[in-house]
């Protein structure tokens, strides 16, 4: 039997918006978010695999985790965030809003490739990983365990923990963090 225990932290706030910056770090108050939740990460998490998006605020949020758990963490670039960059940056908000709410076979073949790179390494993951990671990608997976027809789901807050424990493959469990009605920076 094989147990699956997978962590996604939504990475803290950034520091300037989606569509001022193509890669923001963490703001001030997301730094200070990003040291809080690495004090829930103790040493009952320290044989887990620590996984980061290459983006500097996913890494940033992940940062504090790796030093309290005083190990070395990856970039794995399943993580990133949802692909825009033909996007105009004035057309993203309602073009994000779009895609949250289209039916799967209405997704752009951008997003559609990114989701099922997602579900790939889900499906063939095993042991246990704490991903820093970003709203939609947190979106795309819950969605999928529970089988919905779009990827929109709920609305992670800043660092919450959204918890998934699957069982030889087979969803077992999801807990989901903090549904705030957050603002994505854009």
């Amino acid at each position: 039997m094989t147990q699956t225990h997978i962590i996604l932290v939504r990475h803290g706030e950034a520091a300037s918006s989606w569509s001022q910056h193509p890669d923001p770090g963490l703001s001030s108050d997301g730094a200070i978010q990003a040291k809080n939740v690495s004090e829930e990460f103790t040493e009952k998490f320290s044989s887990y695999e620590l996984l980061s998006s290459p983006k500097s605020r996913a890494i940033e949020t992940m940062e504090p985790i790796a030093l309290k758990q005083k190990r070395d963490f990856a970039i794995n670039n399943n993580f990133i965030e949802i692909p825009s960059a033909d996007i105009a940056s004035e057309k993203k908000q309602a073009w994000l809003k779009q895609v949250f709410e289209a039916p799967l076979d209405e997704l752009p073949d951008a997003v559609k490739t990114w989701r099922h790179n997602l579900i790939h390494w889900l499906e063939g993951y095993k042991g246990n990983a704490i991903v820093t990671t970003h709203f939609m990608v947190i979106n795309v997976l819950a969605s999928y365990l529970t089988k919905q027809n779009t990827i929109a789901y709920f609305h992670p807050g800043y660092t919450s923990r959204t918890e998934i424990w699957l069982e030889n493959g087979s969803l077992v469990k999801l807990m989901l963090g903090d549904d705030k009605k957050t603002v994505i920076n854009l």
